[in-house]
């Protein structure tokens, strides 16, 4: 939640610094004034250097700012070896792969850990609900995948994209070639990770 409230205050801050370029806006006849003190000067400075770096940003596509390699399983995994593999990489999403490393689904920990018998009020024998357990986990993952899944394709540029993040409650978007390979991952806290080491610097 805190990383999308972030990032929500973030793209108005881009949306704002954007339209402020787009129409020309300047801060020269600020600046040279005698009342103008160092102190301003160097604020509004950085903040027209921050408007040229969001129109950057803005430019940048997929391929310059997703995560690589991509954590991915294939559909014949097991269940049990996706949610290790989850628990390992500390990872929300996980992009299942054909053998030619083309996207056919994802999966995450809701789809291969659902809510146990007892906490949806199902009264089961603890030795049946791990029995159960070991067997759900011993299933191939194309089980438990979702097919119907939202990409976007490497050449896409970044503002093209996070109308999708916010709109449609994203946090994770592959990113695939035209034939449909994985070759990244894009999400809220990468673009938002961006703007940071911006500040940072």
């Amino acid at each position: 939640m805190a990383v999308s409230s972030n990032f929500t205050r973030w793209l108005t801050g881009v949306r704002r610094a954007a339209a402020q370029l787009d129409v020309g806006h300047s801060f020269l006849d600020e600046t040279c004034t005698p009342a103008a003190d160092s102190d301003r000067v160097a604020l509004l400075r950085e903040q027209l250097e921050q408007q040229v770096f969001f129109r950057r940003l803005m430019e940048m596509t997929c391929v310059e700012v997703m995560q690589v390699p991509v954590t991915s399983v294939t559909d014949d995994q097991t269940i049990g070896s996706a949610l290790n593999l989850l628990d390992k990489r500390r990872v929300k999403l996980l992009p299942v792969i054909d053998t030619r490393g083309r996207l056919i689904g994802v999966v995450t920990r809701a789809d291969l850990q659902p809510l146990h018998p007892s906490v949806r009020g199902v009264a089961v024998e603890r030795s049946a609900i791990e029995a159960a357990e070991r067997e759900r986990r011993r299933l191939p993952v194309r089980s438990v995948m979702s097919t119907e899944v939202t990409t976007v394709n490497a050449a896409t540029r970044v503002a093209e994209v996070i109308p999708r993040f916010t709109a449609r409650g994203h946090h994770h978007i592959p990113v695939v070639l035209d034939d449909n390979k994985l070759v990244g991952m894009l999400t809220q806290s990468d673009i938002v990770a961006i703007m940071c080491r911006r500040k940072a610097g």
